[in-house]
């Protein structure tokens, strides 16, 4: 008899389900409480109307404190001291130094051989020397005639004296009835006259003597005037062995070696490297912004030097505006014309709002740009002040601690909200 496997058989327990709606109710609840905490993060991407790359946006934090109006510019370094020098006179020209030479203040730079002006100075000097001789000659005749005027005087006087005894013994002798009255009163008019005669040759000699001395003064005044003229033709002729008036190098020379020039032709140009300025090219716009005085930094090998606006063109040219910008202290090693950046500082405020300076100041116009709180960024109208190279000031829009988008604003298309995705 065959055995079944009755023996071998187990009783399986019957497991406990859960039934279905319980299961339903669960899942139902797991799904809510995920859509809870993550709503904020929904609904920030159902309100956005963008997505724009993280990557692409540079931001930056509303901060406070100081800013400085200022401009940026290119320009180039000129010699202060930059003089041309001229011909005094026409003639040939002897050059003693090459463009580029060094150069030292009283060095002999070149010479104008001038026949005309040599010729002219001769002829100065001889009627300076004629006029001379006159005046010497004039002297010695005034003293002569005021030698005559003086002895016709003194004879005057001496006619007096004879005249005054003569009447005194007429007057001794018509008491003693030894002359007639006749001869009494001829000794009175011979009195008179000699009383006369020596009064007039007073009063001539001091009318001579004021005769003779203004004609000696005009001769005199003659004399000098000549001196002078022959003074300046010596100077001019001097001139015409030009001196360096600094030291510094030989720019620019204008002429050849043995070269026929007019009076007037350029011949020479000089650099004084001791004093170097800036020359600098403002636009147009910030041409009523400009003061002479005004601070400004020059960058040279990226370092900034000191500096102020010293002159300002009242002229415009090209849209530009010429100033010259002084350093506070000489920078080594500069040469003429290098081109330097200059920055001018046209205003300056304390305790301002202020931001670093991005593109979003020209894509948005100035008038607004986004303000981001975690991965939204949300379209904020704004009003700018003061602009710097690197900073902007906030006046209105704006509080402080604020996170802003400053590059670009265009991938941002002008949407109210956008959402900063990686």
């Amino acid at each position: 008899m065959i055995k079944d496997t009755s023996a071998q058989d187990k009783q399986i327990a019957k497991k406990r389900t859960i039934k279905k709606p319980v299961l339903a109710l669960l899942a139902v609840g797991i799904t809510l409480g995920g859509l809870t905490s993550a709503w904020p993060s929904i609904n920030t991407i159902l309100s956005a109307e963008q997505t724009v790359s993280r990557e692409q946006v540079r931001l930056a934090t509303v901060v406070k404190g100081g800013i400085s109006e200022d401009i940026r510019v290119e320009g180039r370094t000129l010699a202060a001291n930059n003089p041309d020098l001229y011909a005094i006179a026409s003639g040939t020209v002897t050059l003693n130094v090459k463009p580029g030479d060094a150069i030292k203040a009283g060095q002999a730079l070149l010479s104008i051989d001038s026949p005309e002006l040599t010729n002219r100075l001769l002829q100065e000097e001889a009627t300076f020397e004629r006029l001379q001789t006159e005046v010497e000659r004039q002297r010695i005749s005034i003293k002569q005639q005021l030698l005559d005027t003086k002895q016709r005087m003194e004879m005057a006087k001496v006619d007096l004296e004879a005249a005054e005894r003569e009447m005194a013994r007429s007057k001794q002798s018509i008491e003693k009835q030894i002359i007639s009255k006749l001869e009494l009163e001829q000794s009175m008019v011979e009195l008179k006259r000699a009383q006369l005669q020596e009064r007039h040759a007073i009063d001539s000699l001091k009318l001579e003597q004021e005769r003779l001395a203004f004609e000696l003064k005009s001769s005199e005044l003659s004399l000098t005037r000549q001196q002078h003229i022959l003074e300046e033709v010596q100077r001019q002729v001097a001139a015409l062995n030009i001196i360096s008036p600094l030291s510094g190098i030989v720019g620019t020379v204008h002429v050849q070696q043995k070269q026929f020039v007019q009076r007037d032709a350029a011949l020479i140009s000089l650099v004084d490297l001791s004093e170097l300025e800036v020359e600098a090219q403002i636009p147009e716009i910030y041409a009523d912004n400009l003061g002479v005085g005004m601070a400004a930094e020059v960058i040279i090998n990226q370092y900034q030097y000191h500096a102020k606006l010293v002159a300002i063109s009242p002229e415009i040219e090209a849209g530009r505006v010429s100033a010259r910008v002084r350093f506070d202290e000489q920078p080594s090693g500069l040469r003429q014309n290098q081109k330097v950046s200059t920055r001018i500082i046209l205003s300056q405020k304390q305790d301002v709002l202020k931001v670093r300076r991005g593109a979003f100041v020209e894509t948005g116009a100035g008038r607004f740009t986004y303000t981001v709180v975690g991965e939204q960024a949300d379209q904020t109208p704004i009003q700018l002040g003061v602009k710097s190279i690197s900073e902007v000031e906030i006046i209105e829009g704006l509080s402080e601690g604020q996170e802003i988008v400053i590059s670009s604003l265009e991938p941002f298309n002008n949407k109210a909200r956008v959402l900063l995705g990686k």
